[in-house]
């Protein structure tokens, strides 16, 4: 059979179909479009313009999948809707015009399925915060090993609310970047989560394989493994304070499309990193949609 799971976050909708033979999973198609939904949103309402452009690319999945013969397609949507005021209207104009039904993940949902997709990897240690950050909400588990969970929680901030909010140009600048660090830390502290002490963060989605790739690029990073550190990511904020075309280039070079949330990305790690005293970043090549599929075929 084949399954279908979109994910309809607030810069990017993500398309993918597994495979699911005898027992077996495989992701056979990946596809992304970035959509920026977070940028039409005006008095926390999704705008006429901003429905349409969700619209127009949910009618192109679902033609996909129609082509591909999909037996199954799954729509879920995290920050992206769950945080504007007229949620329910959207809903109701998708499934009309569409017949498409949405599922809302709540924060803590949203956490406890992009954790399971670790079940795709090897990890080099059993314990860690596991952090899956988005463009309107990071998520973050803090695990001892897999089957030992001690906290599960929603961060209401992500890399284009960060951009959105609190960058004047491309770039943050040094006092930018901190009161971006400043406010992050105070958005984690209100979480309650305890005096946690990690020495791995594991970062799942395409925003940590963008910060590797930037991290080699540079030549921050001189070998090809999934391993990070914090003083690298310091370097780079420092190399990356100042708006100028020779900056902007790396980031071109390898996301062009990330270009102006990658700073916001090192920024969130950094904060994190001052919380829980992480000194190690494992890059996570898994996505959220692996954490569901699993919960798809069990149901």
């Amino acid at each position: 059979m084949l399954y279908a799971i979109i994910d309809i976050g607030s810069s990017i909708l993500k398309y993918k179909i597994y495979e699911y033979i005898d027992g077996d999973i495989e992701p056979v198609i990946i596809h992304d479009k970035t959509t920026g939904l977070i940028s039409y949103r005006k008095n926390n309402v999704l705008t006429d313009e901003g429905i349409e452009v969700l619209i127009t690319n949910l009618h192109e999945f679902k033609t996909y999948s129609e082509k591909l013969h999909v037996d199954k397609s799954y729509y879920i949507a995290t920050a992206s809707l769950r945080d504007i005021n007229n949620r329910k209207e959207v809903l109701d104009i998708v499934k009309e015009k569409l017949n498409i039904d949405i599922t809302i993940f709540t924060g803590e949902e949203e956490a406890k399925h992009s954790f399971r997709s670790l079940k795709w990897i090897d990890l080099p240690s059993d314990e860690g915060i596991f952090v899956d950050m988005g463009g309107g909400s990071s998520e973050i588990t803090i695990f001892e090993d897999r089957n030992n969970i001690l906290e599960q929680k929603s961060i209401p901030i992500g890399v284009l609310t960060i951009f959105n909010e609190y960058v004047s140009l491309l770039y943050p600048t040094k006092e930018e970047q901190k009161a971006i660090i400043d406010e992050t830390l105070k958005r984690i502290d209100k979480l309650e989560l305890g005096g946690y002490s990690k020495e791995y963060l594991y970062g799942i989605g395409k925003t940590f394989v963008t910060i590797k790739r930037l991290f080699e690029h540079l030549k921050i990073k001189d070998d090809k493994s999934n391993l990070l550190t914090i003083e690298q990511v310091d370097l780079v904020l420092d190399k990356l304070s100042a708006n100028t075309k020779e900056n902007y280039q790396p980031a071109l070079q390898v996301d062009s499309e990330r270009v102006h949330t990658i700073v916001p990305s090192l920024l969130i790690t950094k904060a994190l990193s001052i919380r829980f005293n992480i000194t190690k970043i494992y890059v996570c090549n898994v996505t959220l949609q692996d954490g569901i599929i699993f919960d798809v075929i069990e149901k």
